[in-house]
């Protein structure tokens, strides 16, 4: 059985992003095989979206499955979500639902009591409240705002080609006839997450050591 109490730190107390890929994917081939998840997949599809939120909990607040509050909870799905998430508002209603379909395997598994509290949060009003977040542009971080701005133009903003040629145009409409105010792909572009094709372990774990090196360059320059 799977072990949801892990630790996903190395001995010198840094996150270690081999155990957190085990982690997240270990929790993840439970929860596909599981009876809540069925019939959540067969309405919406697989979005991978409790990968995302155990990353983000990871990543941003340093907490595991049962050490998530409900205000870590909705620091994800209602802040981190529609800050770096480039989806479309009318997918609230699905991340909603597959959240609650994985909240409920982790009561039942594993008897988690924050289970409890943040599955009573997960009602039709969250669903409302996270659709008019993920459509609310003052939300959007700048790489967010970058990437719909290049969707909504109709390109791939899914490849670096797309993002490339995307880039172009939106440098050769800057005042002064193409001055070059992105000249290359800034470093946070590839951590804007584009569902609903959930990445591959590869992707999160190369993805996760990108974010750590940004977090030990920030912390070289606080000293």
């Amino acid at each position: 059985m799977f072990d949801i109490h892990q630790s996903i730190f190395d001995p010198d107390g840094e996150i270690d992003s081999e155990r957190v890929e085990s982690y997240i994917d270990g929790s993840m081939r439970e929860f596909v095989a599981s009876a809540e998840a069925q019939p959540v997949f067969d309405q919406y599809g697989n979005g991978g979206w409790p990968a995302m939120m155990m990353e983000y909990a990871i990543d941003y607040l340093g907490v595991t499955l049962p050490e998530m509050s409900l205000a870590n909870f909705n620091e994800v799905v209602f802040d981190l979500f529609p800050r770096k998430v480039s989806t479309e508002p009318e997918s609230a209603p699905s991340i909603v639902a597959e959240l609650r379909a994985f909240w409920h395997f982790l009561q039942r598994e594993f008897g988690l009591a924050n289970a409890k509290p943040i599955l009573a949060s997960l009602t039709d009003a969250a669903a409302r409240r996270l659709e008019k977040a993920l459509a609310n542009p003052a939300n959007f971080g700048m790489a967010k705002s970058f990437v719909m701005r290049g969707i909504e133009a109709g390109f791939d903003m899914t490849t670096e080609k797309g993002i490339a040629e995307f880039t172009a145009l939106y440098n050769s409409r800057l005042p002064g006839g193409g001055a070059s105010e992105i000249d290359e792909i800034p470093p946070a572009f590839p951590f804007v997450e584009l569902p609903p094709s959930p990445l591959s372990p590869k992707q999160r774990a190369d993805k996760r050591k990108k974010r750590k090196a940004q977090r030990q360059a920030r912390k070289r320059n606080r000293k």
